[in-house]
C-alpha cells in the first residue's frame, strides 16, 4: 500500500507518506479492536444485533445530511454519498454494516425452517430491518457491498436447507431488477461497457482498468525493483481498490502466487475450524464472516484482471481506507472468539 500510494501522496500533499501514516493510526486502532473483541461473547453480540442494524440505519442516513456527510463527484456525472467527515479523518458506514448485518442474519436464519414458513411479527420487522439497510446502502451508491450481504443470504438461505426448486424461482424473480439496477442507471452501464471493451475507454474512464493489466505485464516474474522510479508509473490511485495490481508489479508472478496460497490457507484454516465449531449461532456467524472475507479477495481479484466489472470492493487487509481495515479486523476479532478451544469440538 505503501509503494501504490508514494506518488499520489506527493503530487496531492507534498509528502510522500500521508497515506502511509494515516493507515498506520488506522492500523493502530484496528488491531485494538481485534484484541477487544477476541474477548467479546459472541453471544452477547448477538443478543445486541436489532439495536446494532438501527444505530448502522441512523449512520447510513447520515451519510446524505449536508455538513456531515461527505459527496465525491465522479467522471460518470454521478455523486457518490458514501462518508461521514469526522474532524481530519472520513469513515464509511456501509463498511461497518456488514458488522451489524451478519449478527442481524445469524438470529434469523439459525432458528429459520424452510418447511415451517410461519411468518410472525419479529421475522417481519427483520425482514424490513435488512431490506432497509440494503436500499441505503443502493442509494449512496455501494453496489458492492449489497452484493455482498445479498451473497451471504443465499448461501445462509442454501445452509438452512432451503428446497432449491424455490431459490431457482427466487433467483430468476430477482434476475430483471439485477438487470435493471445494472444496465439502466448511468454510472453502472458505463462500467459494464468498460469492463466488456476497457481499450475503447483506455485513455479516461477505462485507463485505471488497461494499466492495471500493464502492471501485470510489468511485473513479470520476479517483480519491478521498488523504489526503481520505474513501479507505479502508469497505475494511478492504485492503493484503493487495485492495490494487489501495484503489489503483483512489484513483486511479480512469484509474489502473486505466494499471496494467493497465503490466502487460501487462510480460507481453508477458518473452514476447517468453524466445522467443529459446537454452537449453531457460532457456526452461523462464522460461516457468514468466511462468506465475506472470501467474497472481497475473489471479487477484487477478478475486478483487477478483467473478469469481473469495477466495483468498488476493497482487499482485505491490504488496500488503503480505514473502516474498511476496522471492519475486517473486528470481524476476525469475532472469528477469534467463535473457534477459541472452548467453542469446538475435540
Amino acid at each position: 500500500m505503501f509503494s501504490a500510494s508514494v506518488i499520489p501522496a506527493e503530487r496531492e500533499f507534498s509528502d510522500p507518506y500521508y497515506y502511509l501514516k494515516k493507515q498506520l493510526v488506522w492500523g493502530i486502532v484496528a488491531i485494538f479492536l481485534f484484541l477487544c473483541f477476541v474477548q467479546i461473547p459472541y453471544q452477547f453480540l448477538l443478543k445486541i444485533a436489532f439495536p446494532l442494524c438501527l444505530v448502522s440505519i441512523i449512520l447510513l442516513i447520515s451519510v446524505f445530511i449536508p455538513g456531515l456527510g461527505k459527496s465525491v463527484g465522479t467522471s460518470y456525472g454521478r455523486n457518490f454519498n458514501r462518508w461521514i467527515q469526522i474532524g481530519g479523518f472520513q469513515i464509511q458506514p456501509s463498511e461497518f454494516s456488514k458488522i451489524s448485518v451478519l449478527l442481524f442474519l445469524t438470529t434469523f436464519f439459525q432458528n429459520f425452517d424452510p418447511k415451517k414458513m410461519i411468518w410472525n411479527r419479529k421475522q417481519v420487522i427483520s425482514v424490513i430491518v435488512i431490506f432497509l439497510i440494503l436500499v441505503l446502502i443502493v442509494i449512496e451508491p455501494a453496489f458492492g457491498t449489497t452484493v455482498e450481504i445479498l451473497t451471504v443470504i443465499f448461501f445462509f438461505i442454501i445452509i438452512t436447507g432451503f428446497p432449491i426448486r424455490r431459490i431457482i424461482l427466487l433467483f430468476l424473480a430477482v434476475l430483471p431488477l439485477m438487470f435493471i439496477l445494472v444496465t439502466q442507471v448511468g454510472y453502472r452501464k458505463k462500467r459494464l461497457e468498460i469492463w466488456l471493451d476497457p481499450y475503447k475507454y483506455r485513455f479516461d474512464e477505462g485507463h485505471q482498468l488497461v494499466t492495471s493489466f500493464r502492471a501485470f505485464f510489468d511485473g513479470g516474474s520476479f517483480g519491478t525493483p521498488i523504489g526503481s522510479g520505474y513501479a507505479h508509473r502508469y497505475l494511478a490511485y492504485s492503493h484503493t481498490d487495485f492495490v494487489l495490481a501495484a503489489f503483483v508489479e512489484d513483486f511479480g508472478f512469484i509474489g502473486f502466487t505466494v499471496f494467493f496460497l497465503v490466502t487460501l490457507y487462510l480460507i481453508y484454516r477458518i473452514y476447517n475450524l468453524l466445522l467443529r465449531v459446537k454452537d449453531k449461532s457460532g457456526f452461523y456467524l462464522g460461516i457468514g464472516i468466511l462468506l465475506l472475507l472470501s467474497f472481497q479477495f475473489l471479487i477484487n481479484l477478478y475486478v483487477i484482471t478483467g473478469l469481473f466489472p469495477v466495483t468498488g470492493i476493497s482487499l482485505p487487509f491490504f488496500s488503503y481506507g480505514g473502516s474498511s481495515l476496522l471492519t475486517i479486523f473486528i470481524l476476525m476479532g469475532i472469528l477469534a472468539n467463535i473457534t477459541q478451544k472452548g467453542n469446538l469440538v475435540v
